[in-house]
């Protein structure tokens, strides 16, 4: 979504989070249906279609009437992005502050939209680069 002056808008954290859900959703071969987004946020049908019709009017998805949601290639760039930082905070939260790994999706879902690029670059570094998250889940930029 661009501003008046033609500058790409931030996107909400709000949006961020429905745009991991269906990268996570279309990376674990699952339907990217409103039901389907619906259940992995843990909102209504009805909240997760008015906010789909913002993603697409951002560019960041495409949907049509009971078809599946998909991402644009920015929303793909967006969700690989995310999904890289919350399993590289996951790790530093796991092995770094001993935090259990049944805790740490959720500190990692609400930290994920706070760290800034070059800090995520930087725990990179400080946790040597790691291969997997956790829960075992891939971590790959």
């Amino acid at each position: 979504m661009r501003t008046k002056t033609g500058a790409q808008a931030p996107i909400t954290s709000t949006k961020e989070d429905y745009i991991r859900a269906i990268y996570i959703l279309r990376r674990s071969a699952k339907e990217t249906g409103v039901t389907n987004i619906a259940d992995r946020l843990q909102l209504s049908k009805s909240t997760v279609s008015e906010r789909v019709k913002e993603l697409v009017r951002d560019g960041l998805v495409t949907a049509a009437p009971y078809a599946q949601v998909e991402l644009t290639a920015t929303g793909e760039a967006i969700g690989k992005k995310l999904t890289y930082k919350h399993r590289l905070i996951e790790v530093f939260l796991h092995e770094t502050l001993k935090i259990p790994k049944d805790k740490v999706h959720a500190e990692a879902e609400r930290l994920e939209h706070a760290f800034s690029d070059e800090a995520i670059k930087r725990l990179d570094s400080f946790l040597k680069h790691p291969t997997h998250d956790p829960h075992g889940s891939p971590i790959s930029h």
